[in-house]
């Protein structure tokens, strides 16, 4: 059986963690990465979770970050 990622990997956490570390709102993100609201609300309240595609796109185009950096700022963010 596969191990359970941890949960600070959820796209919703990565995306949430790094939005409030920049000082964007949500509906910021939704305008600058063409994103329904209420879908990126059900991502961050971890209700789904983004594709790695989308997760990458954000943190990219959106918020300027690097994946990788963004993971590291999702591991140094409680819960």
């Amino acid at each position: 059986m596969a191990a359970k990622e941890p949960d600070w990997m959820h796209g919703g956490h990565i995306i949430r963690s790094v939005r409030l570390r920049i000082g964007l709102t949500q509906d910021e993100v939704c305008l600058l990465s063409n994103i329904d609201r209420r879908t990126y609300q059900r991502w961050e309240s971890k209700k789904s979770e983004p594709s790695f595609g989308q997760t990458m796109q954000i943190c990219e185009c959106a918020f300027k970050v690097e994946l990788l950096d963004a993971i590291s700022i999702a591991r140094e963010t409680p819960l």
